[in-house]
């Protein structure tokens, strides 16, 4: 058919993804470990996309001092509108959570992408981001 125009669904890795393969925790109390479906979202996530390494470099500034958008936009001079859609990717794959009040909220990172800093150095190095 000429002319016609296909719409490919939006959609998030959480939602291919249970979030059930996010505990890592053993049932002896074990330290987390890297789990390899975490490191796989993470792959898909920083290293498979365009805006990966902006993805990255807002996981490594917000490890250090938690952020809004606002501040991250000024502070890594990338557009605002730019920032919120990434950011808005990170919180839909647990990766970052946003404190409790709505304006000018700042970010965190999650517990799970506190526990496995050591899987985004590992990406990052591999496909050369600072």
């Amino acid at each position: 058919m000429i002319g016609a125009i296909v719409i490919f669904p939006v959609f998030s890795f959480s939602m291919i993804i249970p979030r059930t393969i996010f505990s890592f925790l053993g049932t002896d109390g074990e330290q987390p470990q890297s789990n390899p479906r975490f490191k796989m979202v993470l792959w898909l996530i920083i290293a498979g996309t365009r805006g990966g390494p902006n993805r990255a470099k807002i996981l490594n500034l917000i490890k250090e001092t938690p952020m809004n958008a606002n501040k991250i936009s000024k502070f890594l001079n990338v557009d605002h509108k730019t920032i919120h859609h990434h950011v808005k990717i990170l919180s839909k794959n647990d990766l970052i959570v946003k404190a409790e009040k709505d304006y000018g909220a700042e970010y965190h990172l999650s517990p799970i992408m506190k526990e496995n800093q050591n899987v985004l150095e590992e990406i990052m190095r591999k496909i050369g981001t600072k």
